[in-house]
C-alpha cells in the first residue's frame, strides 16, 4: 500500500450538526497515519466542536487511546519506536498536547481538564513511564 493510500485510509472526517441549526455546525477532525506498522492500534474519541487529533504510528506494536471532549482542543501524537503506549484525555476548551515517543516499551498517561492547558512531552529510551494530570 503506498503512502497516499495510507493517508487516505487513515484520515477520518466527521461533520455533525443538529437539523435546522447550521450555525451550530460541529466539526471534528482526526487523522491517523500508520507507516509500515504491524499490530499497531489507535482509538480516537472526540465529542464537541473544533477538536483536532493527529496521530502517527511507526514501527510495531504501538497503542494509542486519544480522547477529547469540549471545544478547540488539539492533540498531536508521534510514536516512533516499538511497543509504546499512550493514553491521553483532554476535556474543556483550548487544551493542547504534543506527545512524541521514541524507543521501546514506554508508557505515557496524560489527562488535561479545564481550559487552556498546554503540554509537550518527549519520551525517549526504553521502559520509561510517566503519568501527568493538569487541571485549570
Amino acid at each position: 500500500m503506498n503512502i497516499r493510500t495510507q493517508l487516505f485510509l487513515g484520515t477520518i472526517f466527521a461533520l455533525l450538526s443538529l437539523p435546522g441549526y447550521a450555525e451550530d455546525l460541529s466539526i471534528t477532525l482526526s487523522s491517523l497515519l500508520e507507516r509500515q506498522s504491524l499490530a499497531s492500534h489507535a482509538e480516537i474519541v472526540q465529542l464537541g466542536s473544533y477538536n483536532l487529533v493527529s496521530a502517527t504510528q511507526g514501527s510495531e506494536q504501538n497503542y494509542a487511546y486519544l480522547a477529547q471532549a469540549g471545544q478547540g482542543n488539539t492533540l498531536t501524537l508521534e510514536q516512533l519506536g516499538n511497543n509504546n503506549s499512550v493514553i491521553a484525555e483532554q476535556s474543556g476548551q483550548s487544551n493542547s498536547a504534543i506527545i512524541i515517543q521514541q524507543g521501546e516499551s514506554n508508557l505515557i498517561q496524560l489527562q488535561q481538564l479545564g481550559n487552556e492547558n498546554a503540554i509537550t512531552i518527549q519520551q525517549t529510551g526504553n521502559g520509561a513511564e510517566v503519568s501527568i494530570t493538569q487541571s485549570q
